[in-house]
């Protein structure tokens, strides 16, 4: 079955269509992907990462694009772009986007284990919480929440999204993270983080030690995925 790749933009996207080689390529207007889209089940897309690997403005469009697939009954691959971005640059490809959604189609073709699947995630048991500003990290934000702003880390898509569509500055990349925790000017009045990653909270101890935070409270929850 054949599957579709996307380099999405906020004007026109490139795609390509194939399953063990590209059959069919081109260049279409953001208004008319969906209808390009409507008989796959497999959608990949590519995530405009920034070079540090962080997320940017960008990303979370192509994230929003995905979940809204997603929620039509989509499964949706993410894979990392800044490769064939750079190659189209590179060879100084006219038609960019399009060599960028074939590039996609061939890395998914080749190496299946580099795409990141789109899952909804939620918590298991909720709670109620307000703040001004928190500290978050692989869990995503909830109907529960009453948080004004915040710093979190997700490696996820969609926790990432949520988080940033509710004001987070969200990192991708762990280290970076870590080194701005050491720079913020407020003072973080909660930590939310999932059940499975809670030891690293010992890698923080000296940036939250830097800022004298060391003591404030803990929350922690299990993630699941629908």
């Amino acid at each position: 079955m054949s599957i579709i790749a996307i380099d999405y933009g906020k004007s026109k996207c490139g795609y390509a269509i194939g399953n063990v080689f590209v059959s069919e390529s081109g260049t279409i207007k953001t208004s008319e992907i969906h209808t390009k889209i409507s008989s796959f089940k497999k959608i990949i897309l590519g995530i405009p990462l920034s070079m540090s690997g962080n997320y940017s403005t960008q990303t979370f469009e192509v994230i929003k694009f995905g979940i809204k697939l997603l929620k039509q009954g989509k499964e949706v691959l993410f894979i990392d772009e800044r490769l064939t971005t750079q190659m189209a640059k590179t060879y100084q490809k006219k038609d960019d986007d399009r060599f960028s959604a074939e590039q996609l189609l061939l890395d998914y073709i080749n190496n299946p284990q580099r795409v990141k699947k789109l899952e909804i995630t939620k918590i298991k048991q909720s709670q109620e919480i307000k703040a001004e500003f928190a500290i978050v990290i692989e869990v995503p934000y909830d109907d529960k929440f009453n948080i004004s702003s915040g710093i979190a880390f997700s490696e996820d898509p969609y926790t990432a999204y949520t988080l940033f569509s509710k004001g987070f500055f969200v990192y991708r990349v762990f280290k970076d993270f870590s080194k701005s925790l050491s720079e913020i000017e407020k003072k973080p009045e909660c930590i939310i983080i999932n059940n499975e990653i809670r030891q690293i909270l010992s890698n923080l101890d000296l940036e939250l030690r830097d800022t004298q935070i060391n003591q404030i409270p803990v929350y922690s929850f299990t993630v699941t995925k629908e």
